[in-house]
């Protein structure tokens, strides 16, 4: 697999049911990932919770991308070249309220959303963009 690691981020208020969110981080992540929830304050006081996972084994990686590959990805295709920087990385964004549905619906917007960040193993000869297109989009 040409992937070094998977990681996914969100950001929770505290009227927000984190429960809800890291159960939907759980099924995102796959079987044996550890999802870290960090509770913080805000500048005014109020409670902040950043959940957050990252996926370096094999088959947790390979999990992931399988769910990734279950989803509409043209919008990924269509602006790959935007989503990917100049360090091999992917970057993705799932709405947050789809995901605490059970689904996985990629956004290109400011809603709420899950971040995620797909690091692309990429070798002298390789372009980032040939490797994610040989992984999402398999001929």
């Amino acid at each position: 697999m040409g992937i070094h690691h998977v990681s996914c981020r969100v950001t929770a208020s505290g009227v927000d049911d984190t429960r809800s969110i890291t159960d939907s981080l759980e099924w995102l992540a796959g079987d044996d990932a550890e999802i870290i929830v960090d509770k913080s304050t805000s500048y005014h006081g109020s409670k902040v919770y950043l959940m957050y996972f990252k996926l370096t084994k094999n088959k947790t990686v390979k999990q992931f991308i399988n769910r990734l590959n279950e989803v509409d990805t043209s919008l990924i295709s269509q602006t790959l070249s935007e989503k990917i920087d100049e360090n091999n990385t992917l970057h993705l964004r799932f709405c947050l309220d789809s995901l605490i549905g059970g689904q996985l619906l990629i956004i290109n917007s400011t809603q709420k959303s899950v971040k995620c960040n797909i690091k692309i193993e990429v070798y002298p000869g390789m372009t980032a963009e040939g490797e994610i297109n040989k992984i999402l989009f398999p001929a």
